[in-house]
C-alpha cells in the first residue's frame, strides 16, 4: 500500500506521497488508458505481456482478460478529488468502504440515482491505511501512525467510531503497520513495513478479533511487507513486497502457524524498467486469482492461483490497493492516489464477510453521473 510519508514525520522512510493540500479537480474527462508499455525484444517471450492499447489486456495483448474482464471493459473514475486514497474493503452487501491516509478520513462508496458520492465515515483516523471486514459483519482497521488495530463500530446513521483491539506489542507501539487480513476463525494477519532504524518491527503480525496477544514473523526474504490477502479456502496467506516486484505466498498451517513461504509471481511482467517496482495492496477474487496493485506501472496485474500472470489493467495515474465489492460482486474497486476508480468484471470477487457467494439481487443501475464525485466533507461547526 502506499506510504503517506509526509505526516508519518521521522517514524518512517516510506515512499513519497503528494503534498497535504488536496489537488484541484480536473475537469471531468473520459478515463483512457495511457501509452502502452514497451514491447517485448522478442514477441512471446514467457512471462512478459505483449503490447496493447486496451485499457485492460491478457498476456498476449489481446482485449480483455478471459473469464475475467471482458474485451470492451473500461476503469471509471468515480471519486476524485482525494489526498492520497487507500484500504478499500467491502460488507456482506457488497458496499465498499476506503480511506484517504492524508485526509485523515474514512469513506463509504455511496450511489443513488445521480450517480456516485463519498460518504465520510470517520474523521481523524490517525493514519487509518487497511481495511477488513470479518465473517461476521464487523469492520477492522490498521493505523500506520500508532501500529494500533482497531474496530471501526458502525452506527445505524453510517458514521464509525474507532474502538482499540490492539494498542501496542507486548507493550510497545509499531507504528508503520499497512494492511490487515481477517480470515472466517477470527485470526487477524497485518504486516508493518519496519523502519530502517527499527528494523525489528518489520514483519507479518498474527492476532484475533478478539484482541490476543500479537505474533511476529519476521520474515526477511521481504523487504517492505505491504499488501495481505488469504486465498479463497484460506489456506495460503499472499503478501506483496513493497521494495521488490514480488508477491510471496505462505502456507497457513494453523491459528498464528506459517509455513515455508515461496515467491508466489513475478510483478516484472511489463518488459519496462520504470514500471517494475514492488506491489502494494491486492486482492482475490471467487476463482483464487489474484489482483495486484503495483503503483509505479499505474496497473493492476492478474495471476492464477499457481502465479501465471493472466493480463493486466491500466489506469491514468498511481493505484495503491483494490477490493471487489457491488451488490453482485463483480466490480473492481481500485483506489490511487486522488481518485476511486471501478471496473466492471466477469468473475465475482471473494471476501470472508461475504463468502463469495452472492446473496443480494443486483439493484435497478442508477443514472450515471456527468462527472466523478468528490469527497462529501461535512461542514465545520458553528464558531470553527
Amino acid at each position: 500500500m502506499f506510504i503517506a510519508a509526509s505526516l508519518l514525520l521521522a517514524l518512517t522512510q516510506s515512499a513519497p506521497v503528494p503534498p497535504a493540500a488536496a489537488p484541484a479537480t480536473p475537469a471531468a474527462a473520459p478515463v483512457t488508458p495511457p501509452a502502452a508499455p514497451t514491447p517485448p525484444a522478442a514477441p512471446g517471450v514467457p512471462g512478459v505481456m505483449a503490447p496493447s492499447a486496451s485499457p485492460a489486456a491478457d498476456i498476449l495483448g489481446k482485449p480483455g482478460i478471459a473469464g475475467l474482464v471482458a474485451p470492451d471493459a473500461r476503469p471509471e473514475v468515480i471519486i476524485k478529488g482525494l489526498q492520497f486514497g487507500e484500504g478499500p474493503a467491502s460488507d456482506a452487501y457488497g458496499e465498499t468502504y476506503f480511506c484517504d491516509i492524508s485526509a485523515v478520513r474514512m469513506y463509504r462508496i455511496a450511489r443513488d440515482t445521480k450517480g456516485y458520492r463519498a460518504d465520510v465515515v470517520l474523521e481523524d483516523t490517525k493514519g487509518c491505511s487497511g481495511l477488513a471486514f470479518s465473517r461476521e459483519g464487523r469492520l477492522y482497521a490498521v493505523q500506520m501512525y500508532t501500529g494500533r488495530v482497531c474496530e471501526v463500530v458502525l452506527s445505524t446513521d453510517g458514521t464509525g467510531e474507532l474502538k482499540g483491539v490492539i494498542e501496542s506489542y507486548h507493550g510497545e507501539l509499531r507504528p508503520n503497520v499497512n494492511d490487515i487480513a481477517v480470515g472466517t476463525d477470527g485470526g487477524m494477519w497485518f504486516t508493518n513495513m519496519g523502519e530502517r532504524r527499527r528494523p525489528e518491527r518489520h514483519g507479518i503480525y498474527y492476532s484475533t478479533t478478539a484482541g490476543a496477544e500479537p505474533i511476529q514473523f519476521p520474515v526477511p526474504e521481504i523487504d517492505r511487507p505491504n499488501g495481505i490477502r488469504l486465498s479463497p479456502d484460506g489456506k495460503t496467506l499472499y503478501v506483496a513486497d513493497y521494495g521488490k516486484p514480488v508477491v510471496w505466498a505462505y502456507p497457513v498451517e494453523g491459528p498464528a502457524k506459517l509455513g515455508t513461504g515461496r515467491v508466489f509471481a513475478s510483478l516484472a511482467i511489463l518488459n519496462d524498467p520504470k514500471r517494475i517496482t514492488g506491489g502494494d495492496g491486492l486482492t482475490v477474487d471467487s476463482m483464487g486469482n489474484v489482483w495486484v496493485a503495483v503503483p509505479s506501472a499505474t496497473a493492476v496485474l492478474v495471476f492464477d492461483p499457481q502465479g501465471k500472470p493472466l493480463g493486466r489493467v491500466m489506469f491514468p495515474e498511481p493505484v495503491s490497493n483494490c477490493a471487489f465489492g457491488g451488490a453482485d460482486g463483480r466490480t473492481l474497486y481500485i483506489t490511487g492516489r486522488t481518485s476511486v476508480f471501478l471496473l466492471p468484471t466477469i468473475v465475482a470477487g471473494y471476501w470472508p464477510a461475504r463468502g463469495g457467494s452472492p446473496t443480494v439481487q443486483v439493484p435497478p443501475a442508477p443514472v450515471a453521473p456527468s462527472e466523478p464525485a468528490k469527497p462529501v466533507v461535512p461542514a465545520a461547526p458553528a464558531g470553527k
